[in-house]
């Protein structure tokens, strides 16, 4: 079986490795000159840099870490416990919020439990803005909740749709706040993503590396064209039994025939995109710092010196901080309108814009995929896969799982397993 696979970040290059062990002849496509899509990572001055946002691996999936640790093996990874914070009022909250009313001023921390006890009643929004009052209560919803998603969405909330956080939001149970304020304790109880691996040496590159090495993947190399020929294709001239495209779905519409309805729900998908700013600043142990005033840019900075010792030279500190959208020219100034002064931060090191960062779940979003993953299904040879490709906001453990069980089923087909 010979198959092409289209974007060379974390899905694409998970599949084409498992087709790749089972003997396919797997070719990568990648229109970057080097492979990991939106889990890159580079060096700066010394300084360990993923610019397209911090990138984490953890997995409730035991086949999905098994495989990881077995390609990058642990002795290569830190181990972390996260220690997320929230700017609120000028202190350092423990993240979640809910969970750290404790931390809270005594009035603000009152009028939050209270909300809070007294939430959840009635229907069940459908739309996002709507639900975070109904399932946290007022009070947590204008504090922090409703700024901090109007900040990392620049999307209407009330034209978002609401199944699409389980999983990613925590969502504590009205008992764990009641004790975490009876305890005096905000530490997080089973909630996602409490701790994490980041790799010692090079970033989340490292694991990026590792993955591809045995692959054959053609940098540089945009997708120009795809063609259906009967039950075989043509990528950019090139023959081939199978594709795996991972590639934003925007783009399919400029590189191959469609019909009217696929190409209207493509263009009816939303997305938005983010800069990113690598800064020296204090050592912290801070893993990242959410920000939800609208009185700075910055929706949060995420600390890279936090995740590994070999983040930054000498022992130093350095994190990047994020805007949603273009960011303008990098200098103090930006700094100033991004960040709370009590960040300290010293100067800009580097700076990356990504087009594609965060999939919109907006109210349409289910009918548009659904007509979409209708047509890319599979049965015709042509696989849709991977945060872009299935237009779903998955994590990195996520995307892995997806092409895992799109590898099986490719391999099944082709009788290969």
């Amino acid at each position: 079986m010979k198959a092409a696979v289209l974007g060379a970040g974390v899905s694409g290059l998970t599949i084409a490795r498992k087709l790749h062990d089972a003997n396919a002849d797997v070719t990568v496509y990648e229109t970057d000159a080097k492979a990991g899509g939106l889990a890159k990572s580079r060096v700066t001055d010394g300084y360990i840099y993923d610019p397209h946002g911090g990138h984490i691996f953890n997995s409730k999936d035991k086949s999905v870490t098994d495989w990881v640790f077995s390609i990058l093996p642990k002795e290569h990874w830190q181990y972390n416990i996260r220690n997320a914070k929230i700017f609120y009022k000028g202190k350092y909250i423990s993240y979640p919020f809910e969970l750290s009313l404790c931390e809270l001023p005594i009035d603000d921390a009152v009028d939050c439990a209270y909300d809070f006890i007294n939430a959840q009643c009635g229907d069940e929004p459908d739309n996002f803005a709507d639900w975070l009052v109904w399932n946290f209560g007022r009070s947590i919803a204008e504090a922090y909740m409703l700024p901090y998603n109007r900040k990392i969405w620049a999307y209407p909330l009330e034209e978002m749709g609401t199944t699409w956080m389980r999983g990613k939001m925590p969502l504590p149970k009205k008992k764990d706040i009641i004790r975490s304020l009876a305890l005096k304790d905000p530490t997080e109880r089973e909630m996602p993503h409490s701790v994490f691996y980041y790799p010692i040496e090079g970033g989340i590159q490292t694991m990026v590396d590792a993955i591809a090495k045995p692959l054959t993947i053609r940098l540089s190399e945009s997708v120009k064209s795809i063609e259906s020929l009967g039950e075989r294709w043509h990528v950019n001239g090139e023959m081939y039994d199978i594709v795996v495209s991972t590639i934003p779905l925007k783009i399919l519409p400029e590189v191959m025939r469609l019909p009217e309805q696929v190409v209207s729900a493509i263009n009816g998908l939303k997305y938005n995109s983010l800069t990113t700013f690598l800064t020296d600043c204090p050592p912290t142990n801070i893993s990242w710092l959410y920000i939800p005033s609208a009185r700075w840019r910055a929706h949060r900075m995420g600390y890279q010196s936090a995740l590994t010792p070999k983040a930054a030279p000498n022992g130093g500190g350095s994190g990047a901080f994020e805007i949603i959208g273009a960011g303008e020219k990098a200098d103090d100034t930006l700094i100033k309108q991004a960040l709370p002064k009590e960040l300290c931060v010293g100067h800009i090191i580097d700076t990356q814009f990504s087009e594609y960062a965060y999939v919109i779940h907006d109210k349409y979003h289910a009918k548009n995929v659904s007509v979409t993953r209708g047509y890319f299904d599979g049965s015709s040879g042509f696989y849709s896969i991977g945060r872009w490709g299935a237009w779903k906001y998955n994590n990195m453990d996520l995307c892995m799982a997806e092409a895992f069980d799109t590898a099986a089923r490719i391999l099944a087909h082709e009788g290969m397993v």
